[in-house]
């Protein structure tokens, strides 16, 4: 093996495409990402529930993230479980103590429909967030810079996807 992580990556990946097909066979779905100016890279989902909205796309998160005023549209229709709390280490190394919900729906993109989706709430307004434990339940997944686009697979196809066009 190598000591270069990014090469290990890549040819994990060819081998992971070389076994099940074409990479176009395996990352069936498509969608784009939003750039905007910040060197980060957003998508358009919509959360069941509470409409439209803009997710970061993080790798470095462990779980998909939501704010607390979204968490209370959620209760208020029934549509949030709480499952436990856990302690969760912040990009800026302090710890604090999130709860995990699960959420019935989460669409990527508009062509991309994920069930039973856990989320971390984080404190007050903060950005909505497109974390790994989602982004496995869609794997192998691809991130493109130019065009910035998200590949995904294993999806459930969505019924509408004219609901998207959160404000930006």
């Amino acid at each position: 093996m190598t000591s270069n992580p990014m090469k290990a990556i890549v040819l994990l990946t060819l081998s992971f495409i070389s076994v099940k097909g074409t990479l176009s066979d395996v990352l069936d779905t498509k969608v784009s990402l939003i750039d905007k100016g910040i060197s980060t890279f957003y998508v358009e989902g919509i959360i069941d529930g509470v409409g439209a909205v803009d997710l970061l796309i993080d790798t470095g998160a462990g779980y998909t993230a939501i704010n607390e005023e979204t968490l209370k549209t959620l209760k208020k229709k029934g549509l949030a479980n709480h499952l436990r709390d856990m302690t969760a280490k912040l990009a800026n190394g302090a710890s604090v103590v999130v709860p995990i919900y699960r959420i019935k729906k989460l669409n990527i993109g508009g062509s991309c429909e994920v069930r039973n989706v856990e989320v971390a709430v984080l404190p007050g307004d903060s950005r909505c967030i497109l974390g790994l434990n989602t982004l496995k339940k869609v794997a192998p997944f691809m991130v493109s810079i130019d065009p910035p686009s998200l590949s995904l697979s294993h999806c459930r196809k969505a019924l509408n996807q004219n609901t998207l066009g959160a404000i930006r």
